[in-house]
């Protein structure tokens, strides 16, 4: 049997009938699985792109070890709950798919966007990160985030290098001691601001 020639997401998703309540169930648990082993998904629209466009984004997704899926919001909004993932009604609304960051979401969210640019027709809605709904605006600041590893040297040495001066500065009067700490305390601050 040799799939019919769809032009879009749009026309192949029309072609298929109501589907029946076991489908249903596998699609919830598909979604579940999916969402459990992401760092966040982004909501976009994807109405009226044609499947060579798609393949390209995906192509581009799977470079940062991330995904692409066409949902139904239905389903997707009970897989969220479940998780314990924000439930945004307002983004998930009309043809959506999401981009899911497997493993580094700053640089997922950079490719979406990258995308974006090049095709009026694609829409960058917002995103799910845990517990929170963000908008677009957001995700541009996510984006620009360094990658996680570097995030992670930036902490460790946020936390380390204090020591390593306190150490220096003990015989020191006290309010430069004050001063090292504070200094640690407000760039661990920033860095996880930052990053959440």
């Amino acid at each position: 049997v040799s799939a019919l020639p769809f032009e879009t997401l749009e026309e192949r998703r029309n072609t298929h009938l109501a589907i029946t309540k076991g489908r249903k169930e596998e699609l919830v648990a598909e979604y579940v699985d999916m969402l459990r082993n992401s760092q966040g998904v982004v909501v976009t629209e994807y109405r009226g792109m044609k499947m060579a466009q798609l393949d390209a984004l995906r192509s581009k997704l799977r470079e940062t070890n991330g995904g692409f899926t066409v949902t139904k919001n239905t389903l997707l909004k009970i897989a969220l709950r479940e998780v314990g993932m924000a439930v945004p009604d307002d983004l998930l609304n009309g043809p959506v798919a999401l981009a899911v960051a497997y493993e580094d979401l700053a640089q997922t969210i950079k490719a979406v966007l990258d995308f974006s640019e090049g095709n009026e027709i694609f829409i960058v809605k917002g995103g799910v990160i845990g517990t929170s709904a963000v908008g677009s605006d957001r995700l541009e600041a996510i984006s620009n985030l360094p990658p996680l590893d570097m995030l992670r040297a930036q902490l460790l040495g946020t936390i380390t290098m204090p020591l390593t001066q306190l150490v220096g500065l003990m015989n020191e009067p006290g309010r430069q001691v004050v001063d090292v700490i504070q200094a640690a305390t407000d760039g661990l601050v920033n860095v996880l601001a930052a990053y959440s």
